[in-house]
C-alpha cells in the first residue's frame, strides 16, 4: 500500500456506519501526522508503511469500545470527580468538533472574500499603472500581505510543497512591510499627481461657453478683461496624467467644457489637493452657458453675462456681484451663498448654509431646509421661499407676490411692498411695517405684526399667540376673534374703512390687538 488515500479507503470499510464521526475524527489525526512527516522530508509511502495494518487499527478500535463498556458496566458508584471530568471532557471535545466544522464552512468564505479584495487591488495596480504611469503604493502593500494569507487558507490542499509556501508568505510579508515604509518615508503613499500650469484660449467668442466639473477642491475665480481679448480659462495645481491628457487633447473653438478629478472607485488612495481655476471673459461678452459642478471650492465670481448661469456645489462658499442673466440656479449643500449687486431670475437650493441675497433684480425662488436666508433690496415679480427649520428674512424690498412657507423655522419681512404671504406650521412669522396686502397663516407658533401704515391683512391661526401692533394716528378697524383664548382689541370701535380692512382669527390662541406705543 502506497498512498494515505488507499489506506484509509479500507480503513473506512472496517468501521461499522454508526462509529463514522469517529473514523472522520481518526483520519484527520492520520493526516496531520502525514503532513508534520512530509514537511520533516519523509515520503508519503514511508509514513504509511509505518502504520498498523486497516483491520488491526480497526480491531484495536472496538477492543478499546468494548473495554469502556465493561468497565461502565461493572462500576456501580463513580466518584463525583470522575464525573466532573468526564462531563468538561466531554464538553471541550463538542467544542473543539463545533470549531472544526464552523471553520470549514467559514472559511471557503474567507477565502473568497480575501481573494475578491485581492483581485480588486490587483486591478487598481494595473489601472493605476496604464492610465497614470503610477505605482500604486497602498495597493500594491495591501497585495502583499493579502496574498501570505491567502496561502497559508490554501496551504493544506498542497501536500508535496507546504514548507515553499511559508517561505513565501514571509518573504511577501517582509516585503510589504519594506516597501511600505519607503513610500511613507518619500511622501508617495498616496497618488499627488503632477503640478501642471494651463491657459486654455476659444478661438471664437460668439456663443462663447464655460463648463467645468471636478470632485476636488477647487478655487475659481472670474476677471473682466479687454473687449479685444478672447474668453479664456487657466488652470493650475496638480493633476491626474489622465486630467491633463484630457485637457492637452481637448478642443476649444468656442466652448471650454472640462471634467476634472473625477472620483471613482479606482481614485480612493488619490490626494491631487487644491488646484486654482480662473475665467478671463472680455468686456461686454454674453456667454451661452456658465457652468460649475464641484464637490469642494470656494468661488468669488464678478462680472459675469450669461444667458444660463448654473452652480452646482456641495460644500464651499460662494460669492458672486453683478451677474446679468436670464436663467440662474445655484445648488449648495454646505456653505454660504451671497450675491449681490445682480439681474437674474434665480433658483437656489441650500440644505444648511447661509444665502445672502442683496440689490437683485429678478425673479427668486429658495429651498432650503435648515439654511438660513438673508434678503435685502430685492425687486421682483414673484419671490418664493421655502424652508424648513431655518430661518428667512426678508427686508426693504418690492415684490408684486411674495409666498414664504416654513415647517418649525421663522419668516420675518420687514418694510416690503406687494401682495405678501407667509405660512408656518409651528414657528414663528413676523411682519414688520410692509405695505400692500397680508396673510399670514400660523399653525401653533407665535404671530407678530407691527404696522403703521394701512393694511388689508387676515391673520389665521390654529393655536399660537397672535400679536398685532397699529398705529394710532393710522387707525383701521380691526375684526379680531379667538374661540377659547383671551382677546384684546383695541381697534374694536374704529369706523369701517371701505378701502382697508384686517381680519384676525384664531382657535384656542391669545389675540391681543393693541395702539403702538413710540
Amino acid at each position: 500500500m502506497q498512498t494515505m488515500e488507499e489506506y484509509l479507503k479500507q480503513l473506512k470499510a472496517a468501521f461499522a456506519e454508526e462509529d463514522i464521526e469517529d473514523f472522520n475524527e481518526l483520519k484527520e489525526d492520520l493526516l496531520e501526522q502525514l503532513y508534520i512527516c512530509l514537511e520533516e522530508g519523509q515520503t508519503e509511502a514511508e509514513v504509511v508503511s509505518r502504520l498498523a495494518s486497516p483491520e488491526e487499527m480497526a480491531a484495536d478500535y472496538y477492543a478499546d469500545l468494548s473495554l469502556d463498556a465493561a468497565i461502565n458496566a461493572k462500576t456501580s458508584v463513580v466518584p463525583r470527580e470522575e464525573i466532573k471530568d468526564v462531563f468538561i471532557q466531554t464538553q471541550k471535545k463538542r467544542m473543539q468538533k463545533l470549531v472544526k466544522t464552523v471553520f470549514k464552512v467559514v472559511k471557503p468564505l474567507v477565502l473568497l472574500l480575501l481573494l475578491s479584495v485581492f483581485a480588486f487591488f490587483l486591478m487598481y495596480i494595473i489601472k493605476e499603472l496604464k492610465e497614470e504611469r503610477n505605482i500604486a503604493a497602498i495597493p500594491t502593500i495591501l497585495c502583499l500581505l493579502l496574498l501570505p494569507i491567502i496561502l497559508q487558507l490554501v496551504k493544506e490542499w498542497v501536500v508535496e510543497k507546504r514548507q515553499w509556501i511559508n517561505g513565501l508568505s514571509v518573504g511577501l510579508v517582509l516585503l510589504g512591510a519594506a516597501m511600505s515604509l519607503f513610500f511613507s518615508a518619500t511622501d508617495r503613499l498616496m497618488y499627488a499627481g503632477r503640478k501642471y500650469y494651463k491657459e486654455i484660449s476659444l478661438s471664437t467668442d460668439k456663443h462663447a461657453a464655460f463648463s467645468f466639473d471636478s470632485d476636488a477642491d477647487v478655487e475659481i475665480t472670474t476677471v473682466e478683461v479687454s473687449s479685444a481679448e478672447k474668453p479664456s480659462l487657466m488652470i493650475k495645481g496638480r493633476f491626474k496624467e489622465s486630467d491633463i491628457k484630457k485637457i492637452e487633447n481637448g478642443s476649444y473653438e468656442d466652448k471650454v467644457d472640462l471634467t476634472l478629478d473625477e472620483e471613482n472607485i479606482f481614485d480612493i488612495f488619490t490626494r491631487t489637493g487644491r488646484s486654482e481655476v480662473i475665467f478671463f471673459i472680455p468686456k461686454g461678452t454674453i456667454l451661452d452657458d456658465f457652468h460649475l459642478g464641484l464637490s469642494r471650492g470656494d468661488l468669488r465670481l464678478l462680472d459675469i453675462q450669461t444667458k444660463n448661469f448654473d452652480l452646482d456645489l456641495i460644500s464651499g462658499d460662494v460669492y458672486a456681484k453683478n451677474i446679468i442673466a436670464d436663467e440662474g440656479n445655484i445648488n449648495s449643500d454646505y456653505g454660504d451663498v451671497i450675491i449681490e449687486e445682480s439681474a437674474i431670475n434665480l433658483k437656489v437650493k441650500s440644505n444648511s448654509g447661509k444665502t445672502v441675497i442683496t440689490g437683485m433684480l429678478g425673479d427668486l425662488e429658495i429651498e432650503g431646509n435648515k439654511s438660513l436666508s438673508i434678503l435685502k433690496f430685492l425687486r421682483s415679480d414673484n419671490v418664493v421661499l421655502n424652508n424648513h427649520s431655518g430661518r428667512m428674512i426678508l427686508e426693504d424690498a418690492e415684490a408684486k407676490k411674495l409666498t414664504a412657507t416654513a415647517t418649525d423655522g421663522q419668516i420675518i419681512v420687514k418694510r416690503t411692498k406687494g401682495d405678501l404671504s407667509m405660512a408656518n406650521k409651528t414657528g414663528k412669522i413676523v411682519s414688520e411695517e410692509n405695505q400692500g396686502t397680508l396673510e399670514l397663516k400660523n399653525g401653533s407658533g407665535p404671530t407678530i405684526a407691527i404696522q403703521e401704515s394701512k393694511v388689508n391683512a387676515t391673520v389665521l391661526s390654529q393655536s399660537g399667540f397672535i400679536k398685532w401692533l397699529q398705529d394710532p394716528e393710522l387707525a383701521i378697524k380691526i375684526t379680531a376673534n379667538t374661540e377659547t383664548g383671551e382677546l384684546r382689541n383695541d381697534f374694536l370701535n374704529v369706523a369701517d374703512n371701505e378701502k382697508y380692512k384686517i381680519d384676525v382669527q384664531s382657535k384656542t390662541g391669545d389675540v391681543k390687538i393693541l395702539k403702538k406705543v413710540e
